[in-house]
């Protein structure tokens, strides 16, 4: 009987093992590529767009943190029609904005 058991634990530590190889990597970062905003600290509503958008955008939420995986650099606003009172950020970047509500973007060519 105890025979029977330990071959029954290494069974499933064999089928345990294939099952972890078998299995997709996990990705690197949750995050996408392209311009992606979010409500909080890089959590809470998330809205991504791509590298080659084109003048301003109109953000779906108020947003407080960015991350730009492109190389294009952005101008963040507080109002809707990307002007005013505004953040720069680099591509490439991460940045929070706890005390800036951020509801448009354009690119900097």
């Amino acid at each position: 009987m105890n025979c029977t058991r330990k071959r029954l634990a290494a069974a499933a530590l064999v089928l345990g093992g294939l099952l972890v190889l078998w299995m997709p990597a996990a990705s690197a970062t949750p995050f996408t590529e392209g311009i992606n905003f979010f409500s909080g600290d890089l959590s809470g509503e998330s809205a991504t767009y791509a590298g080659t958008v084109e003048g301003c955008v109109v953000l779906p939420f108020v947003a407080h943190s960015e991350l730009n995986y492109t190389d294009t650099a952005i101008r963040v606003f507080e109002s809707t029609d990307c002007t005013g009172n505004a953040r720069t950020f680099p591509g490439n970047d991460l940045h929070s904005f706890l005390r800036f509500d951020a509801r448009s973007f354009e690119p900097i060519p």
